[in-house]
């Protein structure tokens, strides 16, 4: 059973890491992209990056939520974890820990 969600949450990964997930404000002309990819050890990580003209101040954070399979049983748990909130010029990451499949990345903006 461990090795279906393994198998699927690579799938999602390869789909939505070529795909990207993209967020921008219409009111400015900067743009937000989000990645996600595997680190060495397997585990997931989201990365968002913002360029152009945001107002002073704006900040963004990566979001990435991922199932983590828990306990003797091994019982799935939803958790959504983010970033610390970073400048528009420099990336943001945040990863989810072992035994964790990704289900969805994306990045939030405030001050824009």
């Amino acid at each position: 059973m461990t090795f279906r969600y393994a198998a699927v949450g690579l799938v999602a990964l390869c789909v939505l890491g070529a795909l990207g997930a993209p967020s921008a404000s219409a009111a400015n002309s900067g743009k937000c992209k989000t990645t996600a990819d595997m680190d060495g050890a397997g585990r997931p990580n989201a990365t968002s990056r913002c360029t152009g003209g945001f107002p002073s101040g704006a900040r963004h954070r990566a979001v990435i939520t991922c199932d983590t399979v828990q306990g003797a049983r091994e019982h799935v748990v939803r958790r959504t974890y983010r970033s610390a909130w970073a400048t528009t010029g420099s990336p943001a990451k945040v990863g989810c820990g072992f035994k964790s499949f990704l289900v969805g990345f994306t990045s939030e903006m405030r001050g824009n």
